[in-house]
Protein backbone atom coordinates (compact mmCIF):
# COMPACT_ATOMS: atom_id res chain seq x y z
CA UNK A 1 0.00 0.00 0.00
CA UNK A 2 2.97 2.50 1.13
CA UNK A 3 5.45 0.94 -1.79
CA UNK A 4 7.74 0.12 1.78
CA UNK A 5 7.96 3.33 2.90
CA UNK A 6 6.70 2.91 6.50
CA UNK A 7 9.14 0.52 6.49
CA UNK A 8 11.44 3.14 5.46
CA UNK A 9 10.84 5.44 7.69
CA UNK A 10 10.86 2.73 10.85
CA UNK A 11 14.24 2.37 10.14
CA UNK A 12 15.46 5.81 9.90
CA UNK A 13 13.62 6.67 12.79
CA UNK A 14 13.96 3.41 14.93
CA UNK A 15 11.83 3.67 19.12
CA UNK A 16 14.16 4.82 21.46
CA UNK A 17 12.65 3.35 25.11
CA UNK A 18 14.78 5.73 27.42
CA UNK A 19 14.48 4.40 30.98
CA UNK A 20 13.49 7.22 33.56
CA UNK A 21 16.80 6.31 35.55
CA UNK A 22 18.40 7.76 32.90
CA UNK A 23 16.53 11.54 33.78
CA UNK A 24 18.89 12.16 36.74
CA UNK A 25 17.82 16.11 36.96
CA UNK A 26 14.34 15.71 37.27
CA UNK A 27 13.41 15.81 40.23
CA UNK A 28 10.35 14.58 42.15
CA UNK A 29 10.40 17.94 45.12
CA UNK A 30 10.80 21.40 44.22
CA UNK A 31 13.66 22.34 46.26
CA UNK A 32 12.55 26.55 45.51
CA UNK A 33 9.31 28.86 44.29
CA UNK A 34 9.80 31.39 42.10
CA UNK A 35 8.28 34.49 43.66
CA UNK A 36 4.94 34.25 41.55
CA UNK A 37 4.20 30.59 43.00
CA UNK A 38 5.10 31.71 46.63
CA UNK A 39 2.29 34.58 46.19
CA UNK A 40 0.01 32.07 45.18
CA UNK A 41 0.63 29.82 48.03
CA UNK A 42 0.48 32.60 50.81
CA UNK A 43 -2.36 34.10 49.08
CA UNK A 44 -4.20 30.56 48.64
CA UNK A 45 -3.40 29.94 52.65
CA UNK A 46 -4.77 33.42 53.73
CA UNK A 47 -8.12 32.99 51.99
CA UNK A 48 -8.42 29.27 53.37
CA UNK A 49 -7.50 30.44 56.57
CA UNK A 50 -10.03 32.85 56.54
CA UNK A 51 -12.69 30.34 55.49
CA UNK A 52 -11.34 28.16 58.44
CA UNK A 53 -11.97 31.38 60.96
CA UNK A 54 -15.69 32.30 59.41
CA UNK A 55 -16.68 28.28 59.52
CA UNK A 56 -15.48 28.36 63.41
CA UNK A 57 -17.13 31.85 63.83
CA UNK A 58 -20.37 30.66 62.29
CA UNK A 59 -20.03 27.56 64.22
CA UNK A 60 -19.87 29.54 67.73
CA UNK A 61 -22.68 31.91 66.88
CA UNK A 62 -25.05 29.15 66.88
Amino acid sequence: MDNGQYEKYRLENPVVNTPLSTYDHIEVFVTHLTKVELVVCIVFAVIAGYAVFRVVQNIRKK
